[in-house]
This record gives structure tokens, sequence and C-alpha cells, in this order.
């Protein structure tokens, strides 16, 4: 009876492996990351608009609004602890969209663009979040030369202009640093001749590419060095660029080249966000890990369950820090020559379908 009993046990587990062999595997997700919608901006549904980040409060203002025919002005602050939206005082210049922003020493800067798509601007206001209620602006030093989609960065609390369109119908490469002690422009080795280009700061070092040149796609992308500047030593790096080849010419994966996306950075990584190129608009979600060099495709907010989002250019890109993590925004943009008001979360960590 002991052998059979063996035999039968035997038996009976194999028929259990041989069954479990045959059953499928859970089915993983195609991709990485979570997209949550969040309540929609209060303001006018707008593309081309700015932003810059404070003590993790982010503000964001100007832009085109498509159902108007109108460049705005007004001002918006955004808290992520509570999901709330206040507005704050009106920027100061003319309304204008393709404007850059960016922050340093607690303080907001926004210029340049254009207020009325073909007169390019060269003004630059500075915002002070702690006067008052609503905050201040105050004009400062104009930037040499009037320009519209520019890139703009701040790193190690240097802040950086340059690139965009200028007013004699060339594209820029150029490179300018806002000097706030001393309100001043110092011009510094220029970089990538394009205009709608993208920035991400990565352990202080930025990420620049994408765009177009006389309307052709950039496909150049490179790296920032500002400790470089000090040295006398050049600061622009070569990486490999959106040509689905790398440096050694071997096929990868990488974002199609285009102008006019967002960016964030988390956690030593950059994200790419939408963008255009030419009629086709992106809804794409792109991650950068610069110690290889290399991109990897991420959930899109357009495959979004039950709330799928719209692809878009000229949307607002930022991180904010909450109590429970670092998360990456995108809030309104446009295309087709409609605006949006569509506020989206990005969790990197988070896995589809768990979302809202």
């Amino acid at each position: 009876m002991k052998h059979i009993t063996f035999l039968l046990s035997f038996s009976f587990v194999g028929l259990i492996l041989f069954l479990a062999s045959c059953s499928p595997s859970p089915t993983p997700t195609t991709s990485s990351g979570a997209w949550n919608k969040l309540l929609p901006f209060p303001g006018d549904p707008r593309a081309n608009a700015v932003s810059f980040v404070i003590n993790d409060i982010a503000y964001v203002g100007t832009g085109y609004n498509y159902q108007q025919n109108l460049r705005l002005k007004d001002f918006w602050k955004y808290d992520p602890s509570n999901e709330l939206w206040i507005r704050v005082s009106d920027f100061p210049g003319s309304g204008r969209s393709r404007a850059v922003a960016f922050s340093a020493n607690g303080k907001g800067y926004v210029g340049t663009g254009s207020s009325d798509g073909v007169t390019y601007l060269q003004d630059f206001y500075e915002f002070d979040p702690t006067v008052g209620q609503s905050g201040s602006w105050t004009k400062i030093a104009d930037i040499p030369s009037a320009r519209a989609g520019s890139i703009a960065f701040t790193v190690n609390a240097r802040s950086f202009v340059g690139a965009g369109s200028l007013s004699n119908g060339s594209n820029s490469s150029d490179l300018w640093e806002y000097v706030a002690g001393t309100n001043t422009w110092t011009q510094r080795t220029g970089g990538i001749k394009h205009q709608g280009g993208f920035a991400m700061v990565i352990d202080d070092i930025a990420y620049i590419g994408g765009g177009t040149n006389n309307g052709i796609p950039v496909t150049e992308f490179y790296k920032f060095d500002v400790a470089q500047i000090d040295k006398n030593q050049n600061p622009w790096s070569q990486l490999s660029g959106l040509t689905g080849r790398d440096l050694n010419g071997n096929t990868v994966s990488q974002p199609t080249p285009r102008e006019l996306a967002s960016t964030f950075s988390i956690s030593g990584k950059g994200y790419l966000v939408a963008g255009n190129n030419g009629n086709s608009f992106f809804s794409d979600t792109w991650q950068y890990d610069p110690s290889k060099d290399a991109w990897t495709k991420y959930f899109s907010f357009a495959d979004n369950v039950p709330s799928k989002g719209l692809a878009r250019q000229g949307a607002l890109g930022f991180a904010l820090t909450t109590s429970s993590g670092t998360y990456g925004y995108i809030a309104t943009g446009g295309a087709s020559g409609n605006g949006f008001d569509e506020v989206w979360k990005f969790i990197p960590t988070g896995i589809e379908p768990d979302n809202k």
C-alpha cells in the first residue's frame, strides 16, 4: 500500500506541475508609471504659457487662448497638498505667449515671448511671493535681444535663457546668464540653434534638445554643465540625438523629435511629455536616464482609464514634492486650434490601471 500511495502522490504532483505550466502567466503592464486627472485649471484654457516653482508651489500664467485669440497675463499658484489654485498678482507686462520662466533664490522670473504672434519681446520681470497675499512683480533688466520660443533653466542658483526665434526671423543658439545681484545679463557659450526646444535639469546638469530650426525638427541633444564655465571650459557635451540611434550607431528606443514638449525631473530622471512634430500632436511620456544616456517609454495619459487625455503641445511641465512623494504635473496646452484647462499628475512608480 505504501508503494501505491507513493505512485499516486507522485502522479498527482506531476499533474499539478503540468497544469501550472499550461496556465497563462499574469500579463504585465506595457509601460511603467501612472497618470491621474486632477481638477481643471481655473483660468482660461491656454497653450504656450509659463510656469516656475518656489518652495514646491507652482506658479502658472500668461499663454495664448485660442477661443478668444487673446494673449493672457493672469497668474495663479498651485498648492499640491490640497490641490488648490489661487490667483495671484497679474503679470505686469503685456499679455504674451511662448515666453520663458525660471526661479532662483525664492523668486520667479518671466520674460520674452510674443504679444501678437509677430512682435517679439525682451522685457523681464521678477516675482516675489512673500509680498502681501498675492505677491509682487518688479521689472528687471531686459535680455539683450527680443525673442520667443526660447529655453530657460536654473542650475545651482544660476539662471540661463537662450536660443529661440529672433525678431529678424532667424533662430538663435545664444545663451545668457542672469545675475540677480547686479541685475545684468552675461553672454555664455551657446548651444543648439532652435526654437520651441526643451530643457530639464537633473542633478545639477541641464539636458537640452528638441525644437525646430527653419521648420525642420532638431534631433540634437546635449548636456550643459555649468561647473565648466568657471573652468573656462565648454559646458556643452553631445549626447545621443533623437535619431533612433545612440552615439555608436546602435538602434535604440527614443522619443520622436518634437517641439513645444513638456518636461519635469524626479529622482535623478528626466521626463518628456507631449509636443508636436509638424501636424502630429503627441501624448506620449518618456523617461530619460542620464547615467545611461537612454530613454524608456512610460504610460501615456492618453491611455488613462476612465479619463483619456488629449494629445497636445505647449503644455506646462513641473515637479512638486508633497508629504507622500514627488510627482510630475502637466497643465493646459493646446492642439488644432483648441486650448485646454486639463491638469494631470504623474506617478513614476505607479502601475496602470491604479489611477483615476
